[in-house]
């Protein structure tokens, strides 16, 4: 009688871990479903212009990577909805090379798109000065800002521009 009673208090102990296990499942994949949930902001920008403003400052071509990569999806979206968009990509300190000749070419496919779809490329004249960096020295579709990037950004920031630092 005794090994009996064992057996139903360790058959309850299972039923009981399978039920709770059963609901942590449940809870889990609920909670999953909450996450991937659609947001749509698309529709707020219908009668707007999505204005960015991109910050590439960093000697790091993953992070070079990252930010054009950013800049070509808002053209890519924005483009396939008919939404208008002002994109500015601005280079500074280290980050600078993005747009020199010499040091980056893997890039420049990329840069010369972006152009065309009326990407703003900006180096900032400060830095290039501090290294030694004339215009002839970048891709032909950058223009220069003066005196320098930092002030170019708040700028844009003051003019309601969201502010993007991969």
């Amino acid at each position: 009688m005794a090994m009996s009673n064992f057996l139903v208090k360790k058959g309850f102990w299972y039923l009981k871990g399978i039920f709770i296990l059963s609901v942590l499942v449940l809870i889990y994949f609920s909670g999953n479903a909450y996450a991937y949930k659609k947001i749509q902001v698309l529709p707020y920008f219908k009668n707007k212009t999505m204005k960015v403003v991109i910050q590439i400052s960093q000697d790091n071509p993953a992070r070079w990577s990252l930010a054009l990569g950013n800049a070509a999806k808002v053209v890519q979206i924005m483009s396939a909805h008919g939404i208008n968009y002002k994109i500015d990509v601005v280079a500074y300190g280290p980050g600078l090379k993005v747009f020199i000749k010499k040091d980056d070419k893997k890039f420049y496919p990329l840069l010369q798109s972006l152009s065309t779809y009326g990407v703003n490329l900006v180096a900032c004249h400060m830095t290039m000065l501090a290294m030694h960096i004339n215009e002839k020295k970048l891709f032909p579709f950058v223009n220069v800002v003066y005196p320098g990037a930092v002030a170019y950004i708040i700028e844009k920031e003051m003019q309601g521009y969201a502010y993007v630092k991969p």
